[in-house]
């Protein structure tokens, strides 16, 4: 389920732009009464309220909240404006300008999103920036993982769970064991993108399972942990984890952005709650997370954050 709260009374777009032209104003813009709108209003109500401030006040609603908040609060106020297929368009043309380090938002795109979804964001990355998400990744990536990442974004995955061939899947996974060998003698991975990058994801599942059952552990532990410089490998366990099971990834990547010892990766953290709070999926990544850290996600946000940043995280939430 979705966890945003939308008000069951909500007022009217004029309302809520006179609201947020009201917080803008003064010595100091009220930056809990911008929480208590955007927070909660989903994304046909965000762009009505955008469409009709911009109307009566002459002025985008986006590039005014970018000019009247700051630092993470801001960030995350600014990828939360955007409908959700921009928002994945906005977030994955970032990843490209670093796609060494930030290849992971380009594997989760395109992973995690249905075929229907998927092509949705390629329509608005193409709007945007009037370029295809393609041409980005072939442009800015190298080698394998370039291959890799071309494989993913330009799938179109058939979505049923009801077409899983199990002979096929033992077959693929003797195929998947043995490119894991040679990936690890040789750093070659065609036949590893080939499966990743063309089966449905309930065939891949199949297969990951009986990968499982044949040898005794996952994909993604056997595959190799060298420094394979075009980041390949790394890209190609989150890919698996994407598809093997995307709550427990998403949960994998939230514990790893809250942790205490190692400082929190409040990009990591923005993207996940901003991209999920209003996905059917949201109320599984919780679920998930608070079975691996022992608290909830909530709890593990407002210990690792604070201010402005936070209430709004949390009231995506539903705190």
């Amino acid at each position: 389920m979705a966890i945003i709260t939308v008000p069951r009374v909500v007022p009217s777009p004029a309302e809520d732009a006179a609201a947020l032209l009201k917080a803008f104003q003064g010595w100091g813009t009220d930056e809990q009464a911008v929480i208590s709108i955007l927070a909660h209003r989903d994304a046909t109500q965000r762009k009505q309220i955008a469409l009709e401030y911009e109307h009566k006040y002459s002025e985008s609603l986006i590039q005014r909240l970018q000019s009247e908040l700051s630092g993470d609060f801001e960030r995350a106020v600014y990828h939360w404006m955007f409908d959700p297929a921009e928002r994945q368009a906005v977030m994955a043309n970032a990843a490209t300008e670093c796609i060494q380090e930030e290849y992971p938002v380009i594997v989760e795109v395109a992973c995690t999103n249905s075929s229907a979804e998927l092509v949705a964001v390629k329509k608005a990355y193409h709007a945007l920036y009037r370029r295809s998400l393609e041409e980005d990744v072939a442009a800015r990536a190298t080698g394998n993982l370039r291959s890799l990442l071309l494989a993913l974004v330009s799938t179109y995955r058939y979505d049923g769970d009801d077409n899983v061939d199990m002979e096929l899947a033992r077959s693929e996974a003797k195929i998947v064991h043995e490119a894991v060998r040679r990936a690890a003698a040789a750093g070659g991975h065609e036949e590893l993108i080939r499966v990743v990058g063309t089966r449905s994801k309930a065939q891949l599942r199949a297969t990951f399972g009986c990968f499982k059952d044949e040898h005794r552990g996952s994909v993604t532990k056997a595959l190799p942990r060298g420094d394979d410089p075009t980041g390949c490998p790394r890209a190609l366990r989150t890919a698996v984890r994407c598809v093997a099971d995307p709550s427990k990834y998403f949960a994998k990547v939230l514990r790893n952005a809250t942790r205490e010892s190692a400082g929190t990766d409040e990009d990591s953290l923005t993207r996940v709650v901003v991209m999920h709070a209003e996905k059917d999926d949201m109320g599984a990544i919780c679920a998930a997370f608070q079975k691996r850290a022992s608290c909830t996600l909530e709890q593990a946000i407002a210990q690792e954050t604070s201010g402005d940043y936070r209430s709004f995280l949390l009231a995506l939430l539903g705190s």
